[in-house]
C-alpha cells in the first residue's frame, strides 16, 4: 500500500506529459497566424508555371478546404492540390500553381482556407518573377572605369549619343561583357580609326566553353580593353562584334552600342611643350584619313601566277623533282623564303599501293598465325594508312598565291583591313561567299577578294 502511494506522483508526471504533448501538437490560431503561401522555388518565370505551397501542420487533408484566390488581371489560375504530409510534423500540404503574365513583383491578397469548419485569410509571400529565358535574347553590355555602363540587346540601328567627354590622348579603359547566353560562339574587334587601341585581358567565356544552362542574370566579362583616342571631335567607340547563343539557343550578332565620346582638346601644361618641344602637339591634332594598314606589294601579280603554275607542276612530279627546285629558286628571287613545299600525287599513290600490301599481308600473317609478324606489319600498314590520308587531305585542300593587300574580319570592302599580308604568300583556302574568299596564313585569317589568289589546282 505504502509502495502505491508513492507510486502516485510519478503516474500524475507521467499523465502530464502526455496532455502536454497533445496539447503542444494541437493547431492553434497562434500558429495559423505565423502561416504563409510562399513560392517553391527562387527563380520563377512569366508564362510558365509557377508552384505555391502552403503547409497546415496538426490537421488531416480531410479536415481542410481551400477556395481558388482573387487574382490581378493578368495572373492565370492552372490547378490546386490538398495532400497529407509528413516531415518533423504531419498536416496538410496544400499546392497551387499559378501563371503570370510579365516579369515584375506581385503581391497576391491572400488564399481563403477552412480548417474544421472555420474560415481563415493566409497571406502571399511577395514574389518576383522574372523574363522568361527562353524569350530574352543575349546582350552586350560596356562598363567604363569612370562608371559609364552601356547596353547593347540586339544588332541594330540606334540613335547614337555621346557618353561622356575626354581629352585627347587621355587613356579610357572598358571592359565588355555578356549577358543572357550560354556560349560565346565568336568574338572579334578592329582597331579603330586615330587612336591607340590595346587589349588588355581575354576572359574563359571566348574559350567557347558552354556555360550552365540554368538561367542567371551574371554579366559574363568577355575582355577588358585600353582605348585612347588622339584626334580631338566624336569618337565613336571600338568596333567590336560577339556572336551568342541565347537560353532557347538562336544564335545572336552583337555590336557596340552606337554611341561616341567627345573628344576635346588636351588642357596644356606650359611647362611641358614649350621651345622646341611643341612639334609633339602634333599627336593630338587631325590626322589626315588613311587606311589602318599599309599594304605591301613585294611580288607582281604575274610573279603571282608564275609560283602558282610552279606549284602545279610540282604536285604532279616526283618529290624533289626540278618542279620543285624551280620553285623555290623562283620564290627566293621573289624575296619568299622558307615557304611550304606542295605534296605530290606520286606519294600519295604510292602510299596507297603500300597500304594495301601492307593490308594484303596482314591478311596472310593472319591466316598462319604469325604474331611477331602480325604486329610488325601492322604496325607499317597503320604508319602508310595514316599517311596516305595527311598526303591526300593536302592534295584536296583549296590553296592559292595571295597577290597581296589587307586582309579583312568581314566580307565587306566597307570594312577597313585588320592586317597586311604581302603578295607571293601561300594561302589557304577556308571558305568561299560570292566574289569573297575566306583564307588562313599561318595563324592569321580573313577575308578577300576572289580575284586576288589565283588558286593552285
Amino acid at each position: 500500500m505504502i509502495c502505491a502511494v508513492k507510486k502516485i506522483p510519478f503516474i500524475l508526471f507521467l499523465l502530464c506529459t502526455v496532455l502536454y504533448a497533445q496539447g503542444a501538437q494541437k493547431l492553434t490560431y497562434s500558429i495559423i497566424k505565423e502561416l504563409d503561401v510562399e513560392p517553391v522555388s527562387e527563380k520563377n518565370f512569366c508564362g510558365e508555371e509557377c508552384d505555391f505551397q502552403l503547409k497546415i501542420p496538426y490537421v488531416k487533408a480531410d479536415s481542410v478546404m481551400a477556395a481558388i484566390p482573387d487574382l490581378p488581371s493578368g495572373v492565370s489560375f492552372v490547378s490546386l492540390r490538398r495532400s497529407d504530409y509528413a516531415d518533423e510534423t504531419s498536416g496538410t500540404k496544400i499546392e497551387l500553381w499559378l501563371t503570370f503574365p510579365d516579369a515584375g513583383t506581385y503581391r497576391l491578397r491572400f488564399l481563403r482556407v477552412t480548417i474544421n469548419g472555420k474560415f481563415y485569410n493566409i497571406p502571399f509571400k511577395p514574389i518576383t518573377i522574372y523574363e522568361n529565358p527562353r524569350n530574352m535574347l543575349p546582350q552586350l553590355v560596356v562598363e567604363f572605369d569612370n562608371g559609364t555602363e552601356l547596353v547593347r540587346q540586339k544588332n541594330t540601328r540606334q540613335n547614337a549619343k555621346a557618353v561622356f567627354s575626354s581629352p585627347a590622348g587621355t587613356p579610357l579603359y572598358f571592359t565588355v561583357y555578356l549577358q543572357y547566353a550560354v556560349q560565346l560562339v565568336s568574338f572579334y574587334w578592329n582597331i579603330p580609326k586615330n587612336a591607340l587601341f590595346t587589349e588588355l585581358e581575354r576572359y574563359e567565356i571566348t574559350k567557347g566553353m558552354l556555360r550552365n544552362s540554368e538561367f542567371s542574370e551574371e554579366k559574363i566579362p568577355v575582355a577588358r580593353f585600353e582605348w585612347q583616342p588622339l584626334v580631338t571631335g566624336n569618337a565613336a567607340l571600338p568596333e567590336i562584334s560577339l556572336t551568342a547563343t541565347s537560353y532557347n539557343g538562336s544564335r545572336v550578332e552583337l555590336s557596340m552600342p552606337d554611341s561616341y565620346v567627345q573628344i576635346v582638346p588636351p588642357v596644356a601644361d606650359e611647362n611641358d611643350f614649350s621651345g622646341e618641344d611643341t612639334f609633339f602637339a602634333y599627336a593630338f591634332t587631325k590626322l589626315p584619313e588613311k587606311s589602318a594598314v599599309s599594304v605591301k606589294q613585294a611580288v607582281s601579280p604575274d610573279d603571282c601566277r608564275t609560283i602558282a603554275t610552279l606549284r602545279e607542276k610540282e604536285r604532279n612530279e616526283l618529290p624533289f623533282g626540278e618542279a620543285r627546285r624551280e620553285r623555290i629558286a623562283f620564290e627566293r628571287q621573289c624575296g619568299i623564303r622558307n615557304a611550304e613545299n606542295e605534296p605530290t600525287y606520286f606519294v600519295r599513290n604510292t602510299l596507297i599501293c603500300l597500304t594495301i600490301i601492307f593490308a594484303v599481308l596482314l591478311g596472310m600473317a593472319v591466316m598462319i598465325k604469325k604474331i611477331p609478324a602480325i604486329i610488325i606489319i601492322s604496325t607499317l600498314g597503320i604508319s602508310c594508312f595514316v599517311m596516305m590520308i595527311i598526303s591526300a587531305v593536302r592534295l584536296s585542300s583549296d590553296s592559292g598565291i595571295f597577290t597581296g593587300g589587307g586582309i579583312r574580319a568581314v566580307p565587306e570592302e566597307t570594312v577597313d583591313a585588320v592586317e597586311s599580308i604581302e603578295s607571293g604568300r601561300l594561302v589557304k583556302i577556308e571558305q568561299r561567299a560570292g566574289g569573297w574568299v575566306y583564307v588562313r596564313v599561318g595563324t592569321s585569317g580573313g577575308w578577300i577578294l576572289e580575284d586576288t589568289v589565283i588558286s593552285i589546282r
